[in-house]
């Protein structure tokens, strides 16, 4: 005999798969952009092995990669040539979050205000302005869980713009830096900031973008598949949205140097 009253659970159902069919194109997309850096990653892990050999060398080519090491693994994504001062302070801290923000703090943020700033006027990001406005709002007002939760979802949009049409250029000009290195040259300061962008890039899209699963503890660090699914419970903090919005800016310089290949230009003037 059939109950007219029990519950017909069949639209929950298909709302349930209707989201996850939404979630695909989004990790898919995620997996071609990896696809796209990961020459840089190859590069990264073959002098990664140089740097094991000599990290005791205090050399002024292997030093400062133990500074760039160091913020990649923090999730903290630079593109500037590294002071001395702040890369002796990375390199000594047992805590980079809190040394990182106190760096931010002892410049009153005005690095973080610029790369908004340059954000905001980018053409790419023209479709995903609005969300990135209000979540800079939010990040103003202190309200760190709701803007992470809008860039984490401005990161996404903007991910799926870049990766319709990859050209690649960007790894040649990495391997002639890794080059350089590997004759012991010294780098200038646009070629330190292009390897940095790219190893601290590289490190921070990888943990970023790393599935995790729900059952276990809520990763440490900023993880996309946690915040995305609703599943983050972890108190975000001031940091958290700087190192997503320097993400995001990271996907414009690394777009703008894919697709253009320019040469000998400083990264802080993008």
């Amino acid at each position: 005999m059939t109950n007219n009253n029990s519950l017909d659970f069949s639209p929950l159902s298909e709302t349930t798969q209707r989201i996850q069919e939404m979630m695909y194109p989004i990790a898919e997309t995620i997996q071609r952009f990896q696809e796209i850096i990961r020459p840089i990653a190859k590069l990264a892990s073959e002098y990664q092995l140089k740097i094991n050999k000599t990290i005791n060398e205090l050399s002024v080519v292997v030093r400062p990669l133990k500074a760039i090491r160091k913020m990649g693994e923090a999730q903290y994504i630079c593109w500037d040539y590294i002071s001395k001062d702040f890369m002796e302070a990375i390199i000594a801290t047992d805590n980079t979050n809190k040394t990182l923000r106190e760096h931010l703090a002892k410049e009153r943020f005005r690095s973080v205000q610029k790369t908004i700033k340059e954000c905001e006027s980018e053409p790419l990001l023209k479709k995903h302005l609005r969300l990135f406005k209000q979540s800079v709002s939010a990040y103003n007002c202190g309200n760190s869980d709701l803007a992470v939760n809008g860039f984490t979802s401005v990161f996404d949009g903007l991910l799926s713009n870049i990766t319709e049409n990859p050209t690649h250029k960007l790894q040649p000009r990495i391997q002639a830096v890794v080059d350089k290195l590997e004759k012991d040259e010294i780098l200038n300061n646009d070629e330190y900031a292009m390897l940095t962008l790219a190893l601290t890039f590289q490190k921070t899209i990888e943990s970023f973008s790393k599935p995790a699963p729900f059952d276990k503890k809520e990763p440490r660090g900023l993880n996309r598949h946690w915040i995305a699914h609703g599943r983050s419970t972890r108190k975000k903090t001031i940091l958290d949205c700087v190192k997503l919005i320097n993400l995001i800016y990271a996907l414009i310089l690394i777009n703008e140097l894919d697709k253009t290949g320019i040469a000998n230009e400083d990264l802080a003037d993008y």
